[in-house]
């Protein structure tokens, strides 16, 4: 049974226990302990051209990447078709090419190249042919020429009769002509009559003989001219003879079984074609000895 006297009071033991845990007194002076040192935390850093720096405990051990994913393992699920377009994420742009203006040049530059080789090697293979072939001109001449019915009153009337001869001289190309065109002209500007022929070929060195009829009033197309050149023919009728001149035009083309000439517009002119009316009468003769007028060719 508890002593009731000590009822209310402390024991020594715990008065001395309660004065060790009292602050100290004022003559206390003594600095607090200081607060306890912990070890520095170690970073690395991913080696640089010239490895780790150098450490307290040397270089950190090797960077050993994860392993891959054991088999089965689920996979992340694929995004769904629009996801960049989903709010408040940032639209996804496709790295830009800074090497395609270099290719567009690179491959302009390679064309050009290509086609000056190109169409180097079809001109030197052009003159090697053409120096092979040695294609020609076509030679014309007038063997006849004559008008009847011809009038230089107030409306110029006339039918005219030509006899033209053309020869291919090549040996290897043949020819082929077409827009055959063949007027009648006085003092080389005023075009009397005209006539065109159908288009045809010559063969090699074959010499064809045409036969042209051109009016000068082919029913209702009536040619009329200024009253001083019909003044003019009128006073050289008058003398006996009117002097007149043709003009051929036509296209032509020479192939031979491996190469073919381009087209090119072909201008013949015969001048000096001295037509004689016989007793001032509107029938008339081409006066050329009888032998044939030959005409000059120009490209």
């Amino acid at each position: 049974m508890a002593d009731s006297s000590n009822h209310g009071k402390t024991s020594p033991r715990d008065q001395s226990s309660s004065h060790d845990h009292q602050p100290s007194s004022n003559t206390d002076r003594s600095p607090p302990a200081p607060p306890p040192v912990t070890a520095p935390h170690m970073m690395y850093y991913q080696p640089g051209p010239g490895g780790y720096p150098p450490g307290p405990h040397g270089p950190p051990p090797p960077f050993h990447p994860y392993p891959p994913p054991p088999h089965g393992y689920p996979q992340y699920p694929p995004q769904p078709q629009g996801y960049n377009n989903y709010p408040g994420h940032a639209p996804y742009y496709p790295p830009q090419n800074y090497h395609s203006d270099v290719g567009g040049r690179s491959f302009i530059r390679g064309f050009i190249m290509c086609s000056c080789f190109i169409f180097t090697g079809f001109f030197v293979s052009t003159l090697i042919m053409a120096f092979i072939l040695h294609p020609k001109l076509p030679l014309y001449k007038v063997n006849a020429m004559s008008v009847e019915n011809f009038n230089t009153s107030s409306v110029l009337t006339g039918d005219w009769s030509i006899s033209l001869a053309i020869l291919n001289p090549n040996t290897k190309l043949k020819g082929y002509f077409s827009d055959f065109k063949v007027d009648v002209v006085h003092d080389q500007t005023s075009e009397i009559a005209m006539s065109f022929v159908p288009n045809f070929q010559l063969e090699k060195q074959e010499e064809k003989q045409m036969d042209v009829k051109a009016s000068s009033s082919n029913r209702g197309n009536v040619v009329s001219f200024q009253k001083w050149d019909l003044d003019k023919m009128s006073n050289e009728k008058q003398g006996g003879s009117i002097t007149f001149g043709l003009k051929v035009t036509s296209i032509a083309e020479f192939k031979s079984p491996s190469m073919s000439t381009r087209s090119m517009m072909m201008l013949a002119i015969c001048d000096g074609l001295k037509i004689v009316f016989q007793n001032n009468s509107g029938t008339g003769a081409l006066d050329n000895g009888g032998k044939p007028v030959n005409c000059t060719l120009y490209m």
